[in-house]
């Protein structure tokens, strides 16, 4: 089920979406947060990103799901991290964020295939695909060089339809 049908019937209630989300996006999340945290608190990590979408979707998610599922697993977890308090702690100081539909660029993020995306961005060389997620989100460039060259490689990729799922 694509995201922004999950997103939907969450914000309507559905306590099925939110299973169908975990079952969908949980591994990932779970696996990312496992990076930053460890084996011990990942679990938590994850289980506080889900509450804080299923309490707040308006605040907390978007038809982009998949998307702010992993921001909010990651922000967690480096708050987890940096200030040694637990998940629910984190989660009571993090802050929710909006994302604003620029009407002027074309909606990619709907025909983008993020399986793809996430396989491109592990592909990287060294920290691009890092830069590339801080840019994004956080608007934060530490090394123009880098992120031009991830940014090269995602237009390369959806140029070539790997990361639509087109032929050029």
């Amino acid at each position: 089920m694509a995201s922004p049908e999950l997103f939907q019937r969450i914000v309507e209630g559905d306590e099925i979406a939110l299973r169908d989300a975990f079952r969908t996006y949980g591994a990932a999340a779970r696996e990312l947060a496992r990076r930053i945290v460890g084996h011990d608190q990942a679990d938590d990590v994850v289980e506080e990103a889900f509450l804080l979408i299923w309490s707040e979707p308006e605040h907390w998610a978007s038809a982009a799901l998949d998307v702010h599922v992993l921001r909010i697993v990651r922000d967690l977890a480096i708050a987890v991290r940096r200030r040694g308090v637990t998940p629910a702690l984190a989660a009571l100081q993090l802050q929710p964020f909006v994302m604003p539909p620029d009407l002027e660029l074309p909606d990619v993020v709907t025909e983008l295939n993020h399986d793809e995306l996430q396989r491109l961005a592990l592909r990287l060389a060294e920290e691009g695909g890092r830069q590339l997620e801080d840019a994004w989100f956080d608007e934060v460039r530490d090394d123009d060089l880098s992120l031009n060259e991830a940014l090269d490689a995602v237009v390369d990729g959806m140029l070539s339809g790997h990361l639509t799922g087109s032929t050029p």
